[in-house]
């Protein structure tokens, strides 16, 4: 009896891999769900799958905002139905759902300190009904049968168990999701140069995945400079590595129009006309209406993540304004090799023209010449008729050398002026 078992399941062995082998009923949608596994269960970097299969998704999820604090439970459920048929992953730290055929995610739920679950008729309202609810959202969804219902629920309790440090009793810091982790990696970045260059190089190394979110994005603005090499313009390097077949995932502050000028919409078309396969997705949030309860609220949030790998978290945007280096610079025009700086009387020196100079020069020679031919008595007495600080100015000098204030210094401004000589 045990030889023909063996047998049997040698056949049946023979047969699986002989389907895994040939091409077409390998990624076939019946073979993916007889094996219970999708697109996502086999990714370098991300945590294989626990779970995986269909379940029937509430049409009508409820997130933890103005809207939920209007409905009425008992009488909007009635009015939902159970007909959203989804492929549920649950994996170390979180579960999404998906639909296989499309490749499109949905929203993802992470475990956190408020992650819980519960099932039976007299708690979700339905048979073999689980509901499961974090910080973000509650989700309902419906087994087939008993079985499936007990075994889904078990492997979301193994999930609590073994996120340690995202669920439990302790609030984490600022009521986040993820504990503090202690002895970490980091690196600080002073100012926006040496933010934006290694940005612009750790995007260059992408192989899967960029998000990026900011409250103002500029697409055309240099991430390393001085250069004159277009390439490393943002919108440049996003589209380069979408090309390479990364997927760039953005999100922008939407702002009110006539209040706040950030063009939010100029950066969505342009990050999108990079690419043509779409892997370039740009989302503007929020829209600023009444009617869903947001106004006068903003993203402020900072943030560069590459296949979830490496993150950029701070204080600056990829926008205008926030390039800057120690020297503090006004502008970062000019010469790349010129590295002298010049203070501001230097700077007002040198610019001035070669007309200017002439007129100084003229104007200092027709009052050498006048101070020659005048008499320094008669010079005395024309003085002291002037009214006005100049006359405070010593005069000893007309006896001395028969020289007037100098033309560019203050006193002799006034003295031409006044007609010092007549």
């Amino acid at each position: 009896m045990d030889n023909i078992v063996g047998e049997r399941c040698a056949i049946l062995r023979d047969y699986l891999n002989k389907v895994l082998q040939h091409p077409k009923f390998r990624t076939h949608q019946a073979t993916c769900e007889f094996f219970n596994v999708s697109c996502l269960s086999h990714i370098d970097g991300l945590s294989s799958s626990r779970k995986e299969g269909y379940l029937i998704k509430r049409s009508k999820d409820y997130y933890h905002d103005g809207y939920n604090f209007f409905r009425q439970s008992s009488f909007a459920d009635s009015f939902i139905h159970h007909r959203d048929r989804k492929w549920f992953i649950i994996k170390d730290s979180y579960i999404v759902y998906m639909r296989p055929d499309r490749y499109e995610v949905g929203f993802p739920m992470l475990v956190d300190h408020n992650f819980q679950i519960i099932n039976g008729l007299r708690h979700v309202g339905i048979h073999h009904g689980i509901k499961i609810t974090n910080l973000q959202r509650t989700l309902v969804v419906k087994c087939q049968t008993a079985y499936d219902c007990e075994e889904w629920m078990q492997h979301l309790k193994n999930l609590i168990e073994q996120a340690n440090g995202f669920c439990g009793p302790t609030v984490n810091r600022f009521n986040s999701y993820a504990p503090i982790r202690e002895n970490q990696l980091a690196y600080w970045f002073i100012n926006g140069k040496s933010y934006m260059e290694a940005v612009a190089k750790a995007l260059l190394t992408a192989k899967d995945e960029v998000f990026i979110t900011d409250w103002w994005l500029s697409p055309e603005i240099m991430m390393i400079r001085p250069t004159d090499d277009q390439t490393y313009r943002l919108d440049n390097i996003l589209g380069r590595i979408a090309d390479a077949g990364v997927r760039v995932y953005v999100m922008v502050f939407k702002e009110i129009k006539h209040i706040i000028s950030l063009n939010s919409l100029h950066t969505e078309k342009t990050l999108i006309s990079k690419n043509k396969n779409g892997f370039i997705k740009v989302i503007r949030h929020p829209s600023h209406t009444t009617t869903n309860g947001v106004l006068l609220w903003t993203h402020h949030e900072k943030m560069v993540v590459i296949d979830q790998k490496i993150a950029f978290v701070g204080g600056i945007d990829l926008c205008y304004g926030r390039w800057d280096d120690e020297y503090m610079r006004l502008v970062d025009l000019g010469d790349e090799n010129d590295t002298t700086l010049s203070s501001p009387s230097q700077i007002t020196e040198e610019n001035v023209t070669t007309g200017e100079r002439n007129i100084v020069e003229a104007a200092q020679t027709n009052m050498t010449q006048m101070t020659e031919q005048s008499d320094a008595i008669q010079a005395q007495q024309e003085l002291k008729g002037i009214q006005g600080f100049v006359v405070e100015y010593p005069l000893y000098f007309l006896d001395e050398e028969n020289y007037l204030p100098n033309m560019t210094s203050l006193e002799g401004e006034n003295f031409i002026i006044n007609d010092g000589f007549k």
